[in-house]
Formats: structure tokens, sequence, C-alpha cells
């Protein structure tokens, strides 16, 4: 038997060879034949049955490996966002070596990672509900076709142009147009309840959400670091300073330096006036 029929073709087979066997039961006939065609269909389909499973398995894989990839790609960005947001001008001159690496906030790569699957998921909602929508726009279609056709009928009827048949075929188009409004109906609640879209767009949105929450989470954490590495490198050159002051017979280091007015301000919590950041304006 050919093994590129259906599981539905392959089962219909199957209830008829069934159907046999039953009758040659009961009529006291040979059942070899009809036992035997049972053996190879039921082989077929748990064949079928398990190269659909075989596929299925192979497509997730290949799915799953493309959600990665894209999870991976998006990541990477942000976190290079994050870095050249928390680029301080002028402070790596300062160290006088390359600054520290900053740690990469985790929940950048978990949002990314959620935002490809939510995509994988709306793709596949909308792929799912459009057998759906489009049964329901050739519905749609069929009853716009017949009440066009009533209303040539009744106003070529209205302009003087009567026909013997034209009740009949008024009768027959309302009672199809009836009809279609049926299964109008029952189509557009079979679309509804096969359309996962809403919650698939709602995932997503969340996992949007996420993602600039945990942006801006890391963008904070980033210009702390580069604060606390300024804030180093300050210490050092104030250590060096108190250490030459003595040398040179300065005993108060406040002898020849004071921090500026905005740095007293930072240091105490106060508003800095004329900060570049407007955080502080």
């Amino acid at each position: 038997m050919s093994q590129t029929k259906t599981i539905d073709e392959l089962n219909e087979q199957l209830a008829a060879a069934t159907t046999a066997l039953d009758q040659a039961l009961e009529s006291g006939a040979d059942t070899t034949e009809a036992r035997y065609t049972i053996g190879v269909l039921e082989n077929e389909i748990a064949a079928v049955v398990r190269r659909q499973r075989e596929e299925h398995a192979a497509a997730e894989r290949v799915q799953q490996a493309a959600i990665e990839e894209a999870a991976v790609a998006a990541a990477e960005q942000a976190h290079k966002a994050v870095e050249a947001a928390a680029v301080v001008p002028g402070l790596e001159g300062l160290a006088g070596e390359p600054l520290p690496a900053l740690e990469r906030n985790p929940q950048i790569d978990i949002a990314t990672r959620e935002i490809a699957r939510c995509r994988v998921a709306l793709e596949r909602a909308e792929a799912e509900v459009k057998p759906y929508a489009e049964k329901v726009a050739g519905l749609q279609q069929r009853i716009k076709d017949k009440l066009t056709a009533i209303d040539e009928i009744t106003s070529r009827r209205i302009a003087g142009d009567e026909r013997a048949g034209d009740a009949g075929d008024l009768d027959m188009l309302r009672k199809d147009n009836a009809g279609l409004d049926a299964l109008l109906t029952a189509a557009k609640e079979e679309a509804a309840a096969a359309d996962n879209r809403p919650s698939a767009r709602a995932a997503l949105q969340a996992a949007e959400a996420a993602l600039a929450m945990a942006h801006k989470s890391a963008d904070y954490d980033a210009a702390l670091a580069r604060v606390q590495q300024a804030e180093a490198v300050l210490l050092e050159a104030f250590g060096k300073m108190v250490r030459a002051g003595r040398d040179a017979g300065h005993n108060s280091p406040w002898s020849r330096w004071a921090p500026s007015p905005n740095l007293r301000r930072a240091v105490t919590g106060q508003l800095v006036q004329g900060a570049s950041n407007p955080f502080f304006n």
C-alpha cells in the first residue's frame, strides 16, 4: 500500500477491512485476507504516525534554534546599547587602563528569549486562525453575491422587466441567504474559538515591557559601576595628593584643594545645578 496516504485515508481503509473481517466471521468465510489487510494497514498507520512525530520533532528543533538565534542577537544589541549609554568621556584616560567590563544583566537575556518565543507563538496563532478567517470571508462574499442578485432582480422588476421565474428565483436566493447567514454565524464562532492571537499579542507586549524594564535597570547598574570606578580613580588621585603634600610640608590635604560645590552636593544627596544629566536639574 502507498506510503503517501494520509492517516484519514488509512483509517477509512482499516474500518472497511475491519467490517470485512466481521462479515467473514459472521458468515464463516475465510478471514485470512481480511486479517492480512488489517495488519498491513495498522503497520502503515504506525509508520505514518512515527514519521509525523519525527517531522514534528525536527521542525520543533529548527524553530527552537531560530528562537535562540534571534534571542542572542537581540540580547547582544541590547547589551551594546547599555555599554554605549554608560560611556563617561575621559574616564578611561583617567584610569590609565581599560575599564572593567560591565556585568551583563541576565534579565535582558531572559526577556529577549521570551520575546523571540512570543513572536513565534504569534506567527503560529495567525497561521492557525487563517483557514477560519478565510472561511468567514468566503461565506461573507457568497452572502454579498446573493444579496446583489436579489437587488438586481428587484430593481429589474421595479423598472417593469418582470419574468416568469423571478418569484421562484427570489425565494431560492432568500433561502440560500438565510442558510448562509447561519453558516456564517457558526464560522465566526469557530474562528473566535480558534483565535489565540489576543493572548499571544498580550504575551508579546508583556515580554517587550519586561525587556524595557530590564534595559533601564541595566542602564542604571552600568552607570553606577562607572561612578564607582570614577570614585576609585578620584580616591587614588586624592591619596597621591595627600602623600605628596605631606612630603612638601602641607600637612592638611585641604590647604590647596577643596571639593567643588557640585561634588559636595552630589555626595551629600543634594541637587547638582547645571549637571549634564537632567535628573539633577
